[in-house]
C-alpha cells in the first residue's frame, strides 16, 4: 500500500495535519514538543485511492536516550514511505531544523512538499515566501487545525498514488457489519443490545451515563456478522467535560460513530425528540454514516397510531437533512420490533457500499442539464464535462466543470436529488463534489 509520511521538527502541526488528513481524532496533539514518540499508523484513502498514512516523531538533534530512540523511528518511516510531507511553522518562519530536514528529503530521493501550518492568516501567509530559501520546492500554505488547503495538499499527491483494482464484492466475504448504537443517556440504548443478546450483557439502570465508554459485542443475525457499539450517552460538553472519564468516553463515542457503517440512534418516546438527540443525529450523518431511528419506549404509554403520524411529523420537521431514513417503533424492554432494525441496518448498509457505472451517472448529468440548465458566470456559461463516482461508503461523486466557483450550493443539492431519484440511496448521506477539470488546453479554448 502506497505509504504517506508526515514529518518535520517538534510541534510544527504533523499530528494535527495526521488527525485532519486521517478525518478522526487519532494522534494525541498538544503543545509541548515531543508528544508524538513512536510513528502512529492509519489506513484512509482519497477520492477512492487507499494509503497507509504515518505520523512521525519530530526531528531534533539532542542526543538523550529518549529521543535516540525517536529518531530512529523517524529514520525509518523515511525509509519506508513512499510520499514525504515535510510540516513547518509559519509562526516560528525558516528554522535551521527545516533545512536540515529537506536537504535528507532531496539526498533520499523521495518526491516530497512542503506543507507551511500555521498559515492561518493573511499575515501568515506572506510569511511563505521565507520558506522558498529552502530551494525549487513545492510550498503549499496551510492551517492543519482549520482545514486550510488541505485538500490541495491531498489533491496534489493523488497522482502519485498508484491506480487500485477494485476488490470484487462477495456473499461469502467474513466482513462484519459495524452498528455504532448512539444517542444522549437513559434512551435505551443498553437495554436495545441486551434485547438483541438476549442476556444483560451490559449495565441498565435509571441513572443517565451509566455505560461510561463504549462496548463492542459481536453478533449474527440471518447469517449476516455484526460488530455492534454501545456508546456512552452523549450530553452537553461542559457537562461532561468536569468528568475525564465521562470525557474520555465521550470521545471513542465519537470514535465508535465515525468507525461504524451504520448508527442506530436510540430516541426516548416517551419524551420525545429534543434538541441534543438532533445533535447526535447530525453529527453521524456529518460524518458520513446512515442513522436508523430507534425509537424506544413506545409501550409506556400506549401510543397510538395517531401518535405514530404526530411523532413523524415531527421527524420530519427537525430532521429534515435526513433523505428518508428508516423509523422503527420499539421496546427495548419487551423486545417488540427489535429485530426490525437489522432488516434496516442490511438494507442501508447496501445503500451505503452501492456502487454506480460512470455511464450510468452520466446520463443522470445528461438529464439533469436538460431539465435545469447551469447558469451564466460572467460571460462564459457553466460547462459541466461529466461526473463519476470515486467512492462509496458513503457515495461519492465528482463532477469535472469549467469554472467550480460559478456552481451555487442549490445546483449540487439538485444534482444530489437527481442522483436519488436515479439510483435510490435512501438514508444514505450522499456527497458531491465540484471539481475544475485538469487539461492542457486553457478554458478560453474548450
Amino acid at each position: 500500500m502506497f505509504n504517506l509520511g508526515i514529518i518535520g521538527r517538534p510541534n510544527v502541526g504533523k499530528s494535527t495535519l495526521f488527525n485532519r488528513i486521517a478525518g478522526r481524532r487519532i494522534a494525541i496533539t498538544d503543545d509541548m514538543p515531543g508528544v508524538t514518540r513512536d510513528r502512529i499508523e492509519v489506513e484512509t484513502s482519497w477520492l477512492g485511492k487507499d494509503f497507509k498514512l504515518v505520523d512521525t516523531a519530530g526531528f531534533d538533534l539532542q542526543a538523550d536516550i529518549l529521543k535516540k530512540e525517536m529518531q530512529e523511528q523517524f529514520f525509518k518511516a523515511l525509509e519506508e514511505a513512499d510520499f514525504l510531507i515535510l510540516v513547518v511553522d509559519a509562526s516560528d518562519g525558516l528554522h535551521a531544523l527545516d533545512e536540515i530536514v529537506c536537504d535528507m528529503l532531496r539526498k533520499c530521493g523521495k518526491p516530497f512538499i512542503v506543507a507551511v501550518n500555521k498559515a492561518d492568516s493573511n499575515a501568515r501567509e506572506q510569511a511563505v515566501n521565507e520558506f522558498y530559501r529552502l530551494g525549487d520546492v513545492e510550498l503549499f500554505p496551510i492551517s492543519a487545525l482549520h482545514g486550510r488547503n488541505v485538500d490541495d495538499i491531498l489533491d496534489y499527491i493523488y497522482d502519485y498514488i498508484p491506480e487500485q483494482e477494485e476488490a470484487e464484492e462477495s456473499e461469502e466475504d467474513d466482513e462484519r457489519i459495524k452498528i455504532a448504537v448512539a444517542g444522549r443517556p437513559n434512551v435505551g440504548k443498553s437495554s436495545l443490545l441486551n434485547a438483541w443478546l438476549g442476556e444483560d450483557r451490559v449495565i441498565v439502570t435509571p441513572l443517565a451515563g451509566t455505560t461510561r465508554d463504549s462496548v463492542d459485542v459481536y453478533f449474527t443475525y440471518k447469517n449476516d456478522k455484526y460488530i455492534i457499539t454501545d456508546t456512552a450517552g452523549i450530553r452537553k460538553k461542559s457537562v461532561m467535560f468536569k468528568d475525564t472519564i465521562e470525557k474520555y468516553g465521550y470521545y471513542r463515542s465519537i470514535d465508535a460513530v465515525k468507525e461504524s457503517d451504520v448508527v442506530v440512534a436510540v430516541i426516548d418516546g416517551a419524551e420525545g425528540l429534543n434538541e441534543r438527540d438532533v445533535k447526535v443525529i447530525s453529527d453521524a450523518w456529518e460524518a458520513g454514516k446512515p442513522v436508523v431511528l430507534a425509537v424506544n419506549k413506545w409501550d409506556i404509554a400506549g401510543k397510538d397510531e395517531k401518535a405514530v403520524k404526530n411523532f413523524k411529523r415531527m421527524i420530519a420537521e427537525k430532521l429534515q437533512f435526513l433523505a428518508n431514513p428508516p423509523l422503527i417503533f420499539i421496546s427495548a424492554k419487551t423486545g417488540k420490533n427489535c429485530e426490525k432494525i437489522f432488516d434496516a441496518v442490511k438494507k442501508l448498509y447496501l445503500e451505503y457500499n452501492k456502487r454506480v457505472p460512470t455511464h450510468a451517472v452520466n446520463e443522470v448529468l445528461r438529464q439533469a442539464l436538460e431539465r435545469h440548465q447551469p447558469p451564466v458566470v460572467g460571460t462564459r456559461r457553466l460547462k459541466f464535462y461529466y461526473m463519476t463516482q470515486v467512492a462509496s461508503r458513503p457515495p461519492y461523486f465528482v463532477a469535472f466543470v469549467n469554472n467550480p466557483q460559478g456552481v451555487h450550493f442549490s445546483y449540487e443539492r439538485f444534482l444530489v436529488n437527481m442522483l436519488r431519484e436515479a439510483f435510490g440511496f435512501d438514508g444514505v448521506p450522499v456527497r458531491l463534489s465540484i471539481r475544475k477539470r485538469k487539461s492542457k488546453y486553457s478554458d478560453d479554448e474548450e
